[in-house]
């Protein structure tokens, strides 16, 4: 659904829809005109400038759907899998994304942006392609879009790197003179130009390869990774070359699961095990079912700094404002969701949240956390003290009231924040040394557990790489003296978050539905209508098995002004 045609002779493209500057009502429930509004977003110029062909990112591989609602393969517990027969689409930068999952789900996450993942140098960011959707062969490109984000879990989708290889440009290829391997590709900004670092073998220096692209042509794309084991070249190997995949081909679409939308998937798990424990030994509880994702920013970037923004904090603020408050895309889902609990992930994303909305934080955790988000996870998963946001607003005669409970958790991308670990500040540490010699010892020689020093805004810790049931236990019956200390450092994240969830369950803001005839159990949908999967425009075939079509939505705008309202009520004053 992004630009469609590629690269012209006279450098031009086009955006496919076209791209507005602002949303245009539509007269549909807001979770439907959601859809039609935000894949169009072109208010940040940053993302989408007036000349389609300065367009910082890609262009990059994309796929389209055969029919409206295809079934595709399921995935069991695969990490990787041969999802779905697509067709090729021009190549584009992914339009913004809205909301993962259903748009009811009691467990909402929240993230910063989308992870343009086809950025990255090496084998799999060649392979990643991105949905970009059409209306050719009597489908429907609106359809198609809400029905790839509806049933979206923890995948992203990426081509064969035997099908990718077929469209590596023959102009400009990068040839190794010598064999070695890849030691680095670095790409430290939004630039299309990066080098990359070899060490041919014989050599006692790398060798840099500057790679070298231009804006709106076919990008470079790196065929060996920077480590282990696919850096190794041979003499004569194309090692990055310009792909250009054309649109109209017939290809398997492949699933490869991402980290970040698997780390809830353990939470999840040990709030199965308590449920049962109360009865519902069915549980079976999905990402994209029972918890739905979310971004602040609707658009994708390979990471959240100004390097990768435009260059400036100011570029960067530009577009905050221009999709957390003036578009407000993620606080209207939010306010039709209207989940139980709400999980920011990463302190960036609860400084974004904080500064847009954190007049409705109540109670407001610390400022300059001195642990970072473990500091926050700690303050804000308090059961004697819990956090929420809390918002309720009068239109037009309407009332509307919201009451989410607020957790914020380490940042998902990155696996050693939810390993369990014991956290102190250096001079805590170095304290803790001096009054048990021995236990610190264990800490610091035991093979299963990591040392990761202290950085700025965060903790030293000891992390259980492995066995953790083992350590503990070694613990508690060697240095029992030393537990007091330890555990008030301790912290196993998914576990905390799956304890917020029990809290909640025990309050009955959370409950379960056990399985009726031939509806599966499920945690039981927050309040209101949602229109998502039946409207006028689209019936998905699984329909809305949860009976929220049947309730009365409210009038048209409604849910608009409340979001408006929470934009200008939200903003801290100082």
């Amino acid at each position: 659904m992004a630009q469609s045609g590629k690269v012209t002779e006279d450098n031009k493209m086009s955006y496919d829809p076209p791209r507005q500057k602002k949303p245009v009502p539509t007269g549909d429930p807001l979770e439907i005109d959601l859809v039609f509004n935000l894949t169009r977003c072109g208010t940040c110029s940053f993302f989408w400038p007036d000349q389609p062909s300065r367009q910082p990112y890609g262009p990059y591989p994309a796929f389209d759907f055969d029919s409206n609602t295809p079934k595709a393969t399921s995935s069991g517990d695969q990490t990787s899998y041969a999802w779905l027969k697509v067709k090729t689409r021009p190549p584009s930068f992914p339009d913004p994304e809205i909301m993962d999952g259903c748009r009811k789900a009691p467990i909402m996450t929240i993230g910063i942006n989308p992870n343009l993942t086809a950025f990255a140098p090496g084998r799999m960011g060649a392979a990643w392609c991105y949905p970009n959707f059409s209306s050719v062969g009597g489908t429907d490109v609106w359809t198609k879009y809400a029905y790839y984000y509806r049933y979206r879990s923890v995948y992203q989708e990426r081509f064969d790197l035997s099908f990718i290889s077929r469209y590596l440009l023959k102009a400009g290829q990068i040839v190794t003179p010598k064999a070695g391997v890849v030691v680095t590709a670095e790409r430290p900004s939004d630039s299309p130009n990066f080098d990359v670092k070899v060490r041919y073998d014989g050599d006692s220096a790398d060798t840099t390869i500057r790679v070298e692209e231009k804006l709106g042509e076919p990008r470079y794309v790196l065929l060996f990774d920077p480590q282990p084991p696919d850096n190794r070249f041979s003499k004569g190997d194309v090692i990055a070359a310009k792909l250009d995949v054309p649109p109209g081909d017939d290809v398997e679409v492949f699933r490869q699961q991402i980290s970040y939308y698997e780390q809830f998937v353990p939470v999840l798990q040990q709030f199965e095990n308590f449920l049962a424990s109360k009865g519902h030994r069915g549980a079976n509880l999905q990402i994209g079912e029972d918890v739905c994702q979310l971004d602040m920013v609707a658009c994708a970037s390979p990471h959240w700094s100004p390097l990768f923004l435009g260059g400036t904090r100011e570029t960067e603020s530009t577009i905050v404002h221009n999709c957390v408050a003036k578009n407000a895309w993620a606080i209207k889902q939010f306010v039709q969701t209207r989940p139980a609990v709400l999980f920011l992930v990463g302190e960036s994303s609860y400084d974004m949240f904080r500064a847009s909305f954190g007049s409705l934080i109540h109670p407001l955790p610390t400022e300059g956390p001195s642990d970072g988000a473990f500091t926050l996870l700690e303050e804000t998963s308090d059961s004697k003290r819990p956090c929420y946001i809390q918002f309720s607003t009068t239109v037009d005669g309407e009332k509307y009231t919201i009451s989410t409970r607020l957790v914020v958790t380490p940042h998902f991308s990155y696996n050693a924040h939810f390993l369990p670990q014991f956290r102190m500040s250096n001079d805590d540490w170095q304290r803790f040394g001096e009054k048990f010699r021995s236990c610190a010892q264990f800490l610091s020689t035991d093979k299963r557990i990591k040392y990761v020093a202290a950085q700025q805004g965060t903790y030293a810790a000891y992390q259980i790489e492995r066995d953790p049931s083992g350590v503990l236990d070694e613990l508690r019956r060697e240095y029992l003296d030393a537990l007091g200390d330890l555990n008030r450092s301790f912290c196993d994240a998914h576990r905390v978050m799956a304890g917020v969830l029990q809290d909640l369950c025990n309050q009955g803001a959370l409950s379960y539905t056990p399985a009726s005839g031939s509806k599966p159990g499920h945690l039981t949908r927050t309040d209101g209508s949602c229109h998502f999967c039946v409207n006028q425009h689209w019936q998905f075939p699984l329909g809305c098995p949860y009976e929220k079509t049947e309730e009365q939505s409210p009038p048209v705008g409604f849910l608009d002004k409340v979001a408006e309202a929470m934009v200008s009520a939200g903003a801290l004053t100082r």
